[in-house]
């Protein structure tokens, strides 16, 4: 499981979406934009972090990846004039500027060199999901769980995510991450607690 990393977002583009009069403060697992909705509009996620995913039609969701800010989300159906095919919801309280089309010809018209960028930002979102698609398909259920303990416990080295919430962004069992994340433990990895992991020897990990 990777994280999109939209740091190098031009700051004009960050700039011009900060002047908009359309942000709003998301709460914790409030949603943004559902699978299969018209997407008259594309975000940018100015603070907080947001979960991206996809729902089987047994109910079932795949994480495919979290956005930090800053962030845009929701524009390949916006640019394809699709319906969307993701769904998105935030997992913190998370300010989110919303950006229609008219809003969106106006800047690139005025600033050329932004609209270079977004064609950039589906590139790398095409990327991830070949990358999303590379993993499920191959990685081991173990090097998967390590991979995200890594990435998401990379600087502070805590892991603030249930097991079931870890199942969903990995694409495996709850009980597989647990005896993943037990197996962890005993090495001297981890250490666990509800809905938090603390990693103290992330070196190890596979």
């Amino acid at each position: 499981m990777k994280d999109l990393d939209f740091l190098n977002l031009p700051a004009g583009f960050l700039q011009w979406a900060e002047k908009l009069p359309t942000a709003r403060t998301y709460s914790p697992g409030e949603w943004i934009y559902r699978e299969g909705q018209p997407a008259p509009l594309f975000y940018c996620l100015q603070e907080g972090k947001v979960r991206v995913f996809v729902t089987s039609e047994e109910g079932t969701e795949k994480t495919l990846t979290v956005y930090r800010t800053p962030a845009v989300l929701g524009e390949a159906a916006f640019f394809a004039g699709s319906l969307r095919s993701t769904s998105a919801q935030a997992l913190e309280a998370s300010r989110i500027v919303s950006i229609r089309r008219e809003n969106v010809l106006t800047c690139f018209r005025e600033q050329p060199d932004l609209a270079l960028s977004m064609i950039s930002s589906l590139s790398r979102t095409v990327r991830m999901l070949s990358g999303q698609i590379h993993q499920i398909s191959f990685l081991p259920a173990e090097q998967r769980v390590a991979d995200f303990l890594r990435q998401e416990g990379a600087g502070n080295r805590d892991v603030a995510y249930t097991h079931e919430q870890i199942a969903a962004f990995v694409g495996v069992s709850r009980v597989t991450v647990s005896r993943i994340l037990a197996r962890f433990r005993r090495q001297g990895i981890l250490t666990t607690r509800y809905g938090a992991i603390r990693l103290l020897a992330p070196e190890k990990l596979p």
